[in-house]
């Protein structure tokens, strides 16, 4: 017994002509995802360059052209003594816990009072989360001189909403406050972090960045 075989006309081309549609389709969604306006964008690396409103920096994954706005703040890290650390400060810091439920502090961050509650909270470090690092952007309620393992560090009781923690600086970390400050920052070499958002027109408009203090 024989069986015929029923051949769509056209099959070819249709079958083309398919592929093609969902080709442009796949590409326009791809192509809005990336342009959908107010974006947030982050970018981290050193300057090469300021232009009038031009700042060309050079990050991991290669060069990245950022427009400077009236709007955008700029603030700089400046290096500060560990007892200058002050209740009533709102900091962040990069911490470890230890067996007795306490952390230790790898960096501490003073925030300009302007970022007072900026990512307030405590949790894993993002940028790192098998490490078991964590970080915790709180308001200093108490600090105490204490000397653990025959080392004089600080001890930070940080209160945030939802919880508190302790946290042991040590004497020979970095420790920097944030202050305001202006495009004469922004030199050559200068180890930068940005936060911006993307326009429709493709352009990275920088809402704030940070001049990083050089590393000791």
């Amino acid at each position: 017994m024989k069986y015929s075989r029923w051949k769509w006309p056209f099959g070819g081309v249709w079958l083309g002509l398919i592929f093609a549609l969902s080709f442009l389709a796949w590409a326009f969604k791809a192509t809005t995802q990336v342009e959908r306006p107010g974006t947030p964008v982050s970018v981290r690396g050193k300057v090469l360059s300021l232009k009038d409103s031009e700042l060309m920096v050079a990050g991991p994954s290669g060069e990245v052209k950022v427009s400077l706005a009236d709007k955008t703040v700029i603030r700089g890290e400046v290096a500060i003594k560990l007892s200058e650390i002050a209740p009533g400060m709102y900091l962040g810091t990069t911490a470890t816990k230890q067996a007795d439920g306490s952390f230790l502090a790898s960096e501490v961050h003073v925030f300009s009072e302007d970022q007072r509650g900026t990512g307030e909270g405590h949790r894993q470090l993002g940028s790192a989360p098998q490490s078991g690092a964590t970080m915790t952007n709180a308001n200093v309620e108490r600090v105490e001189d204490v000397l653990v393992r025959e080392v004089k560090g600080r001890l930070l009781k940080l209160k945030y909403k939802g919880g508190e923690v302790n946290v042991l600086v040590p004497p020979d970390i970095p420790v920097v406050k944030r202050v305001r400050g202006d495009r004469s920052l922004l030199k050559p070499g200068a180890e930068v972090s940005v936060t911006a958002t993307a326009g429709t027109d493709g352009a990275t408009t920088a809402a704030q960045i940070t001049v990083r203090a050089p590393a000791r």
